[in-house]
């Protein structure tokens, strides 16, 4: 039983670290503490996707794809991971899986505001100017019932 909880405690000292590495800005190292925390928690979800918002903000686009990828075979439902992905594949030029994967997460979460946002900009960049205007005034209406 001892293991189990000092397998956890190790698991969370690592995910805990990188994630604040994350937040500082510091990509590379919360790189290194997340992947750490991913070998001895391979089931965590939420890990596969902090990785890859890790290789995102590094311009690690189809890497970061795979790893939410991961997230999303381990929890269908991970409205974040969808986003996340969303986000990468308009980086790489695949706007027709970034509107699927944004769709996605709106149908998971039909307040996702940022989620509106970002399909928006992606219905700009294939020109459908109707589409774009709708997620845009979706975005700005549920962002300011947030506040």
């Amino acid at each position: 039983m001892g293991d189990m909880k000092d397998k956890t405690l190790t698991w969370q000292k690592h995910f805990s670290t990188g994630n604040a590495f994350a937040n500082a800005g510091d990509n590379e190292n919360a790189l290194v503490q997340l992947q750490k925390a991913s070998k001895i928690c391979p089931d965590h979800a939420l890990t596969w996707n902090n990785i890859g918002v890790a290789k995102m903000c590094l311009g690690y686009f189809k890497e970061a794809i795979e790893y939410f990828n991961k997230a999303i075979e381990l929890d269908s439902q991970y409205k974040d991971a969808y986003h996340n992905r969303g986000l990468a594949h308009s980086d790489v030029g695949d706007l027709a899986s970034s509107i699927e994967d944004l769709s996605k997460a709106i149908e998971l979460d039909d307040c996702y505001w940022s989620a509106y946002r970002h399909r928006s900009i992606v219905y700009h960049m294939i020109g459908n100017d109707r589409k774009s205007s709708e997620d845009y005034i979706k975005a700005q209406a549920l962002s300011e019932s947030k506040d």
